[in-house]
């Protein structure tokens, strides 16, 4: 009876949902997974199964190692099944909802040193300037890969030294560059002069007004970050974490960094500042005789 409902539940997500054979390989193994776990139970029916299961479960997902971010996913699909349980009078009553999933994980960013970053943006001897400007809009700026690629040449205020950016949601912010981007911007600019295009990193391949594309700048900085460090996690987003981590670790405030990277709230912002915390721990334990 149990193995049905949930033969139910896949074939609804399947035919009526029309979800990916992806997806549908990840229910099936998050329910059937917990399909054996009951049986061990000797729960015959899911109106037998009672929060204190659910719990038990979550329990054994942990002490195998399973990730916060795998057991959420798990209860999400537990949940799932239940509120189609529901919809379809199996049962009355869903033991799941108030199941609290485990807190994410909140993982460091990545991000490279003053050190590395001098390195990775030495490349004065270079005549690819598209290259260099669009790393150090980057690392100068903090945008992200999307709003990069969409800059156009109207959206550069040269006289004040500042991007009008257009992020997340469609919602406009200014940021602010300095002179190290404005002599690159100024080399670029004078050398493309004769563009036809309003972009600012056009698509050269493609007909007018076509921008850079997210792959195309991604296979840039992966290139030249590969010249300063192995750590192949090292992305565009990762210059973005850079431009916040460098902004705290000398002296800027935690509400200037929300607005520059155009986060809605702070707790988004918030990561950077444990970045630091984790810095001077470091350091201190490094330095301090009675640290150790």
């Amino acid at each position: 009876m149990l193995k049905i409902e949930i033969d139910n539940f896949i074939d609804y997500l399947l035919f009526e949902k029309k979800y990916s054979s992806h997806t549908i390989r990840a229910y099936s193994k998050d329910l059937y997974d917990f399909h054996t776990f009951i049986k061990k139970e000797s729960i015959q029916s899911f109106s037998n199964i009672k929060k204190q299961h659910i719990h038990q479960y979550l329990y054994l997902l942990s002490v195998k190692k399973y990730t916060n971010k795998t057991v959420s996913r798990k209860l999400a699909s537990i949940k799932s099944l239940f509120n189609f349980l529901i919809r379809k009078k199996v049962l009355n009553y869903n033991v799941v909802k108030s199941v609290p999933a485990p807190r994410k994980e909140k993982k460091l960013p990545v991000f490279l040193t003053q050190d590395q970053i001098s390195l990775l943006l030495d490349f004065s001897d270079s005549d690819n300037l598209i290259d260099i400007l669009i790393m150090e809009i980057f690392y100068s700026t903090g945008i992200r890969i999307s709003e990069l690629i969409k800059i156009k040449i109207s959206d550069i205020n040269s006289n004040d030294n500042t991007i009008s950016i257009l992020g997340k949601g469609n919602k406009r912010r200014i940021v602010i560059f300095g002179n190290y981007v404005k002599k690159r911007l100024q080399d670029y600019l004078n050398y493309e002069e004769t563009k036809i295009n309003d972009f600012l990193f056009p698509n050269l391949r493609e007909s007018k007004n076509k921008h850079i594309s997210e792959r195309t700048v991604f296979n840039i900085v992966k290139k030249y970050a590969f010249r300063v460090t192995q750590n192949e996690k090292i992305s565009p987003h990762s210059l973005r974490h850079t431009f916040a981590t460098h902004l705290l670790n000398n002296g800027a405030d935690l509400m200037s960094v929300k607005e520059l990277l155009g986060h809605e709230d702070l707790s988004s912002t918030q990561i950077y500042a444990h970045v630091n915390i984790e810095q001077m721990k470091k350091a201190f334990k490094k330095a301090h005789p009675h640290a150790k």
